[in-house]
This record gives C-alpha cells, sequence and structure tokens, in this order.
C-alpha cells in the first residue's frame, strides 16, 4: 500500500480516533482484558483525553485516500526522581483489520521513534495484552524487548 499518508492528527481527527480507540478495546475486552469499560472512547471523558494527547503529546493517524484507517498516541513521560532516563511511550495504537499486514504499524512506529528522536528521548517502552500474542510478536519484530511483567490477582468473592 505505497498511498498510505502518516500524518500529525489534528482536533477535526478526534471523532475518528474515538472510534479506532473503541474497536481496539473492544477487540482488547473481548479476548484479554474483561476489565476495559466499553464505549469509555466516545465519551467525552475519552473525546477529551484523545483532545489533549493532541494537543499536548503526539498522536498520528495512517490515511488512504484521505480516510483515517489508522493511529498512534504516544506520549513523553516525566522522568521520576527514582529514574534515570525518560521514556517515550506507545499509549496505543490501532489499525483496521483490512489494513494490517502492510506496513502500516511500522510506519507509525517509525514516526514516533522520529519524534522522540528529535526530543532527545533514546528509549520507548509499550504495554500489550500478555495473551495478545499478535501484538507481541508485532512489537518484537519492530524493535522491542521483554522488560516488566505484570502480574494480577482477583480477591473479590
Amino acid at each position: 500500500m505505497e498511498n498510505i499518508v502518516i500524518r500529525k492528527a489534528i482536533l477535526e481527527d478526534v471523532s475518528y480516533i474515538q472510534n479506532l480507540n473503541n474497536e481496539l478495546f473492544k477487540l482488547e475486552k473481548e479476548n484479554y482484558d474483561t476489565t476495559l469499560v466499553l464505549n469509555w472512547a466516545l465519551t467525552e471523558e475519552g473525546k477529551d483525553y484523545f483532545e489533549d494527547l493532541i494537543k499536548n503529546q503526539y498522536v498520528i493517524v495512517a490515511t488512504l485516500e484521505d480516510k483515517i484507517i489508522g493511529y498512534l498516541a504516544g506520549s513523553i513521560n516525566e522522568k521520576g526522581s527514582y529514574e534515570e532516563i525518560q521514556y517515550g511511550e506507545i499509549n496505543n495504537m490501532f489499525i483496521k483489520e483490512d489494513y494490517r499486514l502492510y506496513g502500516i504499524g511500522k510506519k507509525l512506529i517509525n514516526n514516533f521513534k522520529n519524534y522522540c528522536r528529535n526530543n532527545n528521548i533514546s528509549n520507548l517502552k509499550v504495554v500489550a495484552s500478555s495473551k495478545n500474542k499478535n501484538a507481541i510478536e508485532f512489537y518484537r519484530k519492530n524493535g522491542f524487548d521483554d522488560f516488566n511483567l505484570t502480574l494480577t490477582m482477583n480477591i473479590g468473592d
């Protein structure tokens, strides 16, 4: 797919990004993380979240013939006093299913890597559901290594 354009998101893109994120949440909730709140992205809180990311962090969209088919929302995290380095983090990323396996995700990640480098950030991180083998394989293929492991326990009745 040579006609894919990666560009910085603008506020007019928010509703498209909300819908893509909602698709991501549906997929995650059905298969990996039952704690997610479906349709959160479509709420006012979700809208505010993405507007804030567009204004203050880094959100890019992948377009094909002016249609948004994917996005990446990333941020540069504040370094805690207990940390030696500052990280860029992929907060969420989603590409519509029909457009996967065409290198769009790699383009989005490379764009974010360049943004981070230009801001003197040399380390990136991303969190994926441990059962989402496709996402983990994708991120590993794009240069990410295993780092942390989060364990959970349900202590309800």
